[in-house]
């Protein structure tokens, strides 16, 4: 399954929302078509040509879609993949600092956070957490994502980054961190995703 594929890449901030949201629960199956449709798009975000978007709030969820999912899809395992996290999270912080959401249903106001669920920053995590578990006890295909976003804030909290990356960013793993890896991270994300059965929606 690959998605819907626009007869015309998206160009505006609505058409990216409107392809995006589109996609059932995007994940892997999705690479294909994200790329296609949005691919060109994130380049022209990663090196600041959609700033303007900031602005408004739909046009920064667009922003942040672009900065923060998007490279996910199309360098998967792959060090690039967060390459625009902090420009991801900088317009983020709009959001957190008292800027009105929007009027964002509970999935807009999910995906306008992911950028602080991917921060390897403490208290972003604290900030995020509670969003997180607002989002996911109002839509029951989220309902595991609370769990997820304490499992990532304990991770910060213990190594200050995630050690998931290491690989992707060429780094060894320590005996420490493989050991947390092996024996708390990738065991409590499977029975995460076993108590509620859904595709991997953030990495």
């Amino acid at each position: 399954m690959k998605g819907p594929a626009p007869d015309i890449a998206p160009t505006h901030p609505e058409q990216v929302l409107a392809f995006w949201f589109a996609l059932e629960r995007p994940g892997k199956k999705h690479d294909q078509a994200i790329r296609e449709a949005l691919g060109e798009l994130y380049e022209r975000a990663a090196t600041h040509r959609l700033d303007p978007w900031m602005e408004l709030p739909r046009e920064r969820l667009a922003l942040i879609l672009l900065l923060d999912q998007v490279p996910r899809h199309l360098y998967r395992r792959d060090g690039r993949a967060y390459a625009t996290d902090l420009k991801a999270q900088t317009a983020a912080s709009r959001f957190f600092d008292g800027e009105d959401w929007g009027g964002f249903t509970p999935l807009e106001t999910y995906h306008a956070a992911q950028p602080y669920l991917h921060a390897e920053d403490e208290a972003k995590q604290v900030r995020v957490n509670a969003v997180i578990h607002r989002c996911a006890e109002s839509i029951p295909t989220l309902s595991f994502m609370g769990a997820m976003a304490d499992l990532y804030l304990e991770a910060i909290r213990r190594f200050g980054y995630f050690p998931h990356r290491n690989r992707s960013r060429g780094r060894e793993s320590t005996a420490e961190e493989q050991r947390f890896l092996d024996d708390e991270w990738y065991p409590r994300r499977r029975q995460i995703q076993s108590d509620c059965p859904l595709e991997r929606l953030t990495r």
